[in-house]
């Protein structure tokens, strides 16, 4: 077994409330797919299209089928598990994605896929053949780390996402999506059949880690997402002198990096003006000729601003603008603004969200209504069809690293509440 499974396994204390569920099988596949593409730092390298991940969606659509699944693996590798219900003409959809970040943790996207099979799973042995069609969603190429364009699958899925997409993006040796995909037996030319009816699908419904300290620090063992923030992305490059540093005197410099610092330290301090979920981050700052003995002449620095609010977010952006054009006036810099992304917030489905809140009111779990900072395939589903959204903690809020951890009991936690709110969505479900 999987060394940091069975540290997993081994610190779970079992928990009357978990018994009814297939607890064997879900610490099984956990196992299975962590054995693939692991890494001598700890972690799992699955990136779309590559051998790892073609091995652990072969292992995925098995355990479909021995659930008595119907499986269907589209044009681009999205796979769709199956249990077909009394109307098998609608379906609600469960489901995440399963590659990975470079050197990423055990649980991110794949909590959602393994723990939408348990909850089905168990859902199924305990009522029989369900109301509605269900069916578990496996995502393709949501992180973007090989190709630098995620959320692949679930655009295709929505029909946002064109041809030429396929033959522009490019991995770090110049394979193309389109490439990959057809060395994976796949056909990137029937792009169009990916795209799902939206008026087939009752709902989606996905479970994940918080990938962030709130629910830990507040000693709270649920998150109902209320919204997905929508990134935007702002570059701002301040030009001044580069000069030397010696012979220089300091009322007489245009030091393009004091700039870009000063906005900086700016930044930390608007988002609460506008919001109490609005954050912005600078991760990235290029600074040139960048040498210890001269004065920065350019500094570009990019600004991640996001919040579940678009005109919040829109009111931090002109803000962020406003401040650093006055920081460069009064500086004697020239500035150069660009944007790269706008991604539209979303918001979860009321009712959806509704369901999860009482789901988790009557397993008299603790919980806060939350946004998410983080982009999922929620995100895209989400603007097409009523989406919902149920997040469990991180242990120091650790993602996208080695050290991603969330306990087995409160993995289980998140499936009971999955398991009756898909429960509740499927006997409140009425066709317009």
């Amino acid at each position: 077994m999987d060394n940091r499974v069975k540290r997993w396994k081994e610190e779970y204390e079992s928990l009357p409330r978990h018994t009814h569920l297939p607890i064997h099988h879900f610490i099984s596949y956990f196992n299975e797919i962590n054995s693939i593409g692991a890494t001598e730092a700890g972690g799992n390298s699955r990136f779309p299209y590559t051998s790892e991940y073609r091995e652990a969606i072969e292992w995925i659509k098995k355990w479909m089928r021995t659930m008595g699944m119907s499986v269907h693996e589209d044009a681009i590798g999205n796979v769709y598990g199956k249990i077909k219900g009394i109307h098998t003409h609608k379906s609600l959809i469960l489901g995440s994605h399963i590659d990975t970040v470079p050197n990423g943790g055990m649980f991110d996207g794949l909590l959602g896929v393994l723990s939408a099979l348990t909850a089905v799973e168990s859902f199924i042995n305990q009522n029989g053949m369900p109301k509605w069609s269900i069916e578990v969603a496996v995502f393709v190429d949501e992180e973007g780390s090989r190709f630098n364009h995620g959320l692949l699958g679930s655009r295709a899925m929505i029909g946002e996402i064109n041809e030429d997409a396929l033959h522009s993006y490019q991995d770090d040796e110049g394979t193309t999506i389109a490439e990959a995909m057809k060395a994976d037996g796949l056909n990137p030319e029937e792009l169009k059949s990916a795209e799902r009816d939206m008026n087939e699908i009752i709902g989606y419904l996905e479970l994940h880690i918080e990938q962030g300290l709130v629910l830990e620090t507040n000693k709270q063992q649920i998150g109902v997402v209320e919204g997905i923030a929508g990134p935007a992305r702002e570059t701002f490059t301040f030009i001044g002198s580069a000069d030397h540093a010696g012979n220089t005197p300091m009322t007489m410099r245009q030091d393009a990096l004091i700039g870009a610092s000063e906005l900086i330290t700016t930044i930390e301090q608007l988002p609460a003006r506008f919001s109490d979920t609005a954050v912005a981050t600078v991760g990235k700052i290029t600074n040139s000729p960048n040498g210890t003995n001269v004065i920065a002449g350019k500094t570009t620095v990019t600004v991640d601003i996001r919040d579940i609010d678009r005109d919040a977010r829109e009111k931090l952006i002109d803000a962020i603008k406003s401040n650093a054009n006055k920081i460069a006036e009064t500086r004697g810099l020239t500035l150069e603004n660009s944007n790269s992304i706008r991604v539209e917030p979303v918001h979860m489905n009321d009712h959806m969200t509704n369901m999860i809140e009482e789901a988790t009111n009557e397993l008299n779990f603790t919980y806060r209504r939350m946004p998410s900072g983080a982009g999922h395939d929620a995100m895209l589903l989400g603007k097409k069809i009523p989406t919902g959204m149920i997040f469990v903690p991180s242990k120091n809020g650790k993602s996208h690293t080695p050290e991603e951890l969330t306990s087995l009991s409160e993995c289980l936690d998140g499936i009971l509440v999955m398991e009756r709110t898909l429960g509740k969505i499927l006997s409140s479900y009425r066709e317009a």
